[in-house]
Order: C-alpha cells, then structure tokens, then sequence
C-alpha cells in the first residue's frame, strides 16, 4: 500500500474509532442503551426523504410554470429521483379547439420512443433461445432481399437499409394504409439498393425497427402488439399502454391527437399512410407507465442483467470507432455519469426519456405539439437535478444512520471525506430528527442529532489529514 494512503487510512479509522467511542459514551451506547433496537417503518423513512425531493419538485414546477404560460407548453412531465416520483403534472389542453385539459393518465403517442420496446422484444425472444443478434434476418423472413443483414445491424442501426417511407409513398397503390407485412412484401419485390454495405457505417433507420418488429411477428405468430401487449405491458402493469396500428385498430382507449403550429394557430394532425406500420414508433403511452418502464430495467424484470447490460452499452464499428447507441437506446456521458436516452418526433408528438443510471435519476417530457421546447424543458430541469451534491451526501448519511446505524454513517463520512471536501445540509439533518422525535423513534432522533451537533462542532473534521504536525504528533511520519 502506498505509504500516503497508507497514513490516510490509518488516520481515518482512528477518527472512526475515536468518533464511535465518543458517540458511545454520549449516547450511552456501551450501557442499556446499547440492547434497544429501533425500527424506523417505511412511512417515517418516505417522510424523511419527502425533506429531499421537496425543493426540487418546486424548482421544477417554477420552471414548468413558466413553460406553460410562456411557451404554451402542452403535455406531461415526470421526473424522478434517486428512483422515486417526484414530479408528475399536467400542462395545457389535450383538445387544443376545445380547450379541455390534459390529465396525467392521457395516451400520448411515443414515435421513436417505441424503438426500446422493439429491442426488447428481441432481447426477450434471445433470452428464450428462439434467435441469436447474429443471424441473418433471412433466417426469419426468407423473402428478405439482403442477405448480409443480421438482427444485431437492425438493432444497432448499421444495416444501410433504405427509408421505408418513401418506398410506401411511391409504391404503396392501395387506399388502407399498409402494416408490417406489406413493407416487407415491397422491400422484396423492389429491392432497393442499401446505403451502404452493411455493418460499414452507423446510420439511424426506421426501417430496420420495422423489420425487427416483423421478426419478432415471424417467430411468435403474433400480431407486435398482442406480443408486446402479453410480453411487456401486462408483465409490467402498464395499464394505459398499447401498441396502434390505423389498419389494426387494436385498442378501445381514446389516444391524442398531435398538432402543428402554423399560421399562428395549432392545427390537427391526421393519420398518414404509415401509420399503419409499427415498431420503429406506434407504442401509446402515459408518464406513469413509463416510470414504471424505467424502473422495471433496474430490477432485471423482463430480461437478465447481463442482456439488457449491453442493450445500453456502446459499441465499436468495425473495432474502430465508439458510436453511442446500444439497442433503442442512446448512450451520453453526463458530470462523467452514463445517461440512457431517447427522443422521438413524429406528426406532432415531440416525446422524451432521460434515465441517469447511475442516479436513478428519470425525465420523461412527452409533448403532443410540434413545438421544440422538450430539449430546453430536460435542460433547465437537469440543472435542478445537477444542483445536489451537498443534498446527496446528506440523503446518504441520513440513510446510512436509518439502515445501518451510526457506525454505518460514520463509516460513509470518513470515507467520502477521503475522496472529496464534503458540506452536510446540517438543517435537514435537524428536520429528520425532528420528524423521528415526532413518530415515536427516540433513540435514532437522539443518534441523528448528536451526529449533526458533532459534524457541526468540528470533531468529525478530517481536513487536517494532510497536516505534518498533526501526523507527526500520532508518531505516523518519519
């Protein structure tokens, strides 16, 4: 161990010990004390971290507030913490003519949004040893006029395959809008030529999420809808989320309507040719469902670890060069944290989700106007999320005292100490033990606020780690 580290350590843990047997004698902790084991319930822990996630929650309404009245801001926002919901509201009209309000359970339509469902049908379908990322796609759908082309190159977008949506608005003769299948029949019988070889280049395609969604009909015998519908949404109670196809009319509850604003008025968006073709958009959802989407990916719920661990990796193309997409997801570094995200943009639905991993920090914004304010919406409410560091540690000190005792919070202290200059929010430390006095938890109240009075006083300081006098008079420096 290098000599340095190794006097920091030694350091450390005597301020650990000498900080225990303090906080024993003051808290009588070596004595009958020491036998009493409090348990603080769930409710008292929620009231305690309400103490956190307050401040942010009335920073991020300010800011949507003035969204709403300023930029005429129509749709939902979520935002979540350290994995809990603490901003969930409503802004403007889901009838823009009629002027009826939007609720937090209206439908929104995700456009590429859709694209992670897709990869997860995928995932699903590997994990149930009914395909591998590497076969080619003509292992599933014989007609498909590209060989060289695998089921990983469509989930990664390297595949070169052409734009579906001209080949539909050229080709397409008859008046019901075509589905799945029939995109795959004009894929065959035109055989347009690819952008590039495939596996070359990175280059975002529709078409190959189209075709993901076909195999995944191919392999199930089902309609994508009634796969991801039995697979997904009721695995994971997303009541309010369906997949919509205009030539499948699928389900019975009421969607919104997208709108464009020109001519300084919203107009309303009708249906296209292809929407009737599903996978690379045409999941419906609400803010809530998709929480619990994001929350359902840490728990390994649907797939392993292990497969959904590279779903938000990156990856080399041609063992050269980093490209930021896993499968339906892209991939940023944010303050050197991983964030998993995605945007989608489709005849008047502007939708966003922003999953800080490492945080467990969430933003979804979806939007029913073509209006461009989701970008500036992320990243004033990012800022808000961004300005917490001193409200973390505490959060975690607070919790490390509930969860593990005052040993366990002195512990974390010393060691965050070690790494960085940390500040204690010292008043919300007070109001936490105020809200155990008040719910009949005594001895962790009295814990708590014996830590913040010593933490305040001085005798938890570790800046004079690096003091030579101080280490010369514990006999640790030559």
């Amino acid at each position: 161990m290098d000599y340095k580290y190794l006097k920091i350590y030694l350091i450390s843990t005597l301020l650990f010990v000498v900080a225990i047997v303090t906080l024993g004698v003051q808290l009588n902790l070596f004595g009958a004390e020491k036998v009493h084991k409090e348990i603080v319930s769930n409710s008292v822990k929620e009231k305690i971290n309400k103490i956190f996630y307050e401040d942010k929650a009335q920073a991020i309404d300010s800011i949507m507030q003035q969204r709403a009245k300023k930029s005429y801001f129509n749709g939902n926002v979520l935002v979540a913490y350290k994995g809990k919901c603490i901003y969930n509201e409503s802004f403007g009209y889901a009838d823009l003519k009629r002027r009826k309000a939007l609720k937090k359970d209206d439908i929104f339509q995700l456009a590429s949004l859709s694209k992670q469902f897709t990869a997860m049908t995928i995932m699903i379908l590997k994990e149930q040893n009914k395909l591998s990322y590497d076969d080619s796609v003509t292992k599933f759908i014989p007609e498909f006029p590209y060989p060289r082309i695998t089921v990983r190159m469509l989930l990664n977008h390297t595949s070169g395959l052409p734009n579906y949506c001209w080949l539909v608005e050229h080709h397409w003769k008859n008046k019901q809008a075509p589905i799945n299948e029939d995109v795959i029949k004009l894929l065959a019988d035109y055989k347009l030529g690819l952008y590039f070889t495939p596996g070359k280049r990175w280059d975002y395609s529709n078409t190959g999420y189209v075709v993901l969604a076909s195999i995944t009909e191919r392999i199930s015998g089902k309609r994508f809808g009634e796969f991801v519908s039995e697979n997904i949404f009721q695995a994971l109670k997303m009541n309010n989320s369906f997949i919509h196809s205009s030539s499948i009319d699928n389900s019975d509850k009421k969607r919104l309507v997208g709108y464009s604003y020109r001519g300084r008025r919203y107009r309303m968006i009708p249906e296209t040719i292809n929407d009737g073709i599903v996978g690379d958009k045409g999941v419906y959802s609400t803010t809530e469902d998709l929480f619990k989407w994001d929350q359902a990916l840490y728990s390994n719920s649907l797939v392993s670890d292990s497969t959904f661990a590279e779903a938000i990796s990156t990856f080399k193309l041609r063992n050269k060069y980093d490209i930021p997409y896993g499968f339906g997801f892209r991939i940023k570094k944010r303050n050197n944290k991983k964030v998993v995200y995605h945007n989608g943009k489709w005849n008047g639905f502007r939708t966003s989700i922003l999953r800080y991993v490492e945080d467990t920090n969430t933003i979804i914004v979806l939007n029913h106007t073509s209006s461009s304010l989701n970008n500036s919406i992320v990243r004033e409410i990012q800022n808000v999320l961004d300005n917490s560091v001193a409200d973390d540690v505490t959060h975690d000190v607070i919790t490390s005292i509930l969860d593990d005792g005052i040993e366990g919070a002195l512990e974390f202290y010393y060691k965050k100490s070690v790494d960085q200059n940390i500040e204690l929010d010292t008043i919300k430390i007070a109001r936490a033990s105020q809200i155990l006095f008040d719910t009949n938890n005594p001895v962790t109240a009295k814990r708590m606020a014996l830590f913040n009075e010593m933490y305040l006083s001085g005798e938890l300081d570790t800046s004079y780690l690096d003091d030579a006098s101080f280490l010369k008079s514990l006999s640790i420096q030559n």
